[in-house]
């Protein structure tokens, strides 16, 4: 989901980029930068001056929970607004942008793009809709994606995703949490009954919620079914696939263990592993494929014949699927082999459960 714009930088907007850093400290320290400016410093010069027009709402909203300060800075939905447009909008040309601040209440800095820390405590960031179930209708489901810059210590985030305004007669929340990516009941409680939706007091991390100040005339709701349904379906489907991907592995895990057959092992693909300097087997077959693997995530301690973990299986060319198992004897010598599958998989892509 996440992605970062890269633009190369002309000796002009260099100066100006320039410009702009250097009169952070000072500006930063009386007040945070606003939407536009976010927008026009991650170099979106478009999406920059949508956040100023007529359309744009501005909210700079603070809220506080655990350790962090969380600032709702304003959105913008539309059409053609931003010089990246995400693959989505073919489908979904309208999108809404969201520019978010993270800061900590102590004073501390939020770690810089380029420091090893940063990324090490996550955040959840999405618009959830009321009366909808928040795990299934979420930034993941409808398109999202976001890029981020630390300046002076404060994160920023720009968050985009399918346009939610045909939502706006429901009531929509943007949702804050720290400890996950991704939507998290131990943060959030869900009443089905009212479906609104609340922070925990009791979770350990940050969890908030601001009210998206939507205009309700812009809601849509034939739109709203049909999107809603649109994504549910997708849901559903996903859930049926990884149902049936499950249920396969556990058929064919129990035939390896069990010695049954499988498909037809290619003779000349039985090889002795080699070893590197860190210990991990290497298994390169003729065809130029190589892997390498830890011994001790495929094989229990002592265990003897095939390992049942970690199982690559691909399609090839000719609709055939493959597998790469590893085998150890008695005297600890590990071997690798390629099997043609008997059976087809359910998903008719690589998998490496």
């Amino acid at each position: 989901m996440k992605h970062k714009y890269r633009k190369r930088l002309s000796a002009g907007l260099l100066a100006a980029v320039l410009l702009l850093a250097l009169s952070v400290s000072a500006y930063a320290a009386a007040q945070l930068f606003s939407a536009k400016q976010i927008v026009d410093h991650l170099g979106d010069k478009l999406l920059a001056d949508a956040f100023e027009s007529k359309d744009a709402i501005q909210i700079n909203q603070s809220k506080t929970s655990g350790d962090y300060r969380f600032t709702l800075h304003g959105l913008v939905s539309g059409a053609g607004l931003s010089e990246f447009p995400h693959s989505a909008e073919e489908i979904y040309p309208d999108r809404t942008y969201v520019v978010v601040s993270i800061a900590r209440q102590d004073g501390k800095p939020m770690p810089d793009t380029r420091d090893p820390e940063y990324g090490k405590e996550p955040f959840f960031i999405s618009p959830l809709i009321k009366g909808l179930e928040p795990w299934r209708i979420n930034i993941a489901s409808m398109s999202g994606a976001y890029s981020e810059t630390v300046i002076d210590g404060v994160m920023y985030r720009l968050l985009e995703c399918d346009q939610v305004e045909i939502f706006a007669d429901r009531g929509l929340y943007l949702a804050i949490s720290s400890g996950k990516t991704f939507y998290s009941t131990e943060a959030f409680r869900y009443d089905e009954i009212t479906g609104e939706i609340q922070p925990k007091e009791d979770y350990p991390g940050a969890a908030v919620l601001f009210d998206l100040p939507l205009d309700a005339a812009k809601a849509d709701p034939v739109k709203a079914e049909a999107y809603v349904e649109a994504v549910l379906s997708s849901s559903r489907s996903n859930e049926r696939h990884t149902e049936e991907w499950g249920n396969w592995m556990k058929d064919f895990k129990a035939k390896l263990r069990n010695g049954e057959r499988i498909g037809e092992t290619i003779p000349e693909s039985v090889k002795e592993v080699s070893y590197d300097d860190a210990g991990n087997i290497i298994y390169t077959f003729d065809d130029g494929r190589s892997t390498t693997e830890s011994p001790e995530q495929l094989f229990e301690e002592g265990q003897i014949g095939f390992s049942d973990r970690r199982l690559s299986i691909s399609g090839g060319a000719d609709d055939t699927y493959e597998a790469v198992l590893f085998h150890r004897d008695e005297n600890g010598v590990i071997t690798g082999r390629i099997v043609v599958l008997d059976e087809e998989p359910p998903f008719p892509k690589s998998h490496n459960p």
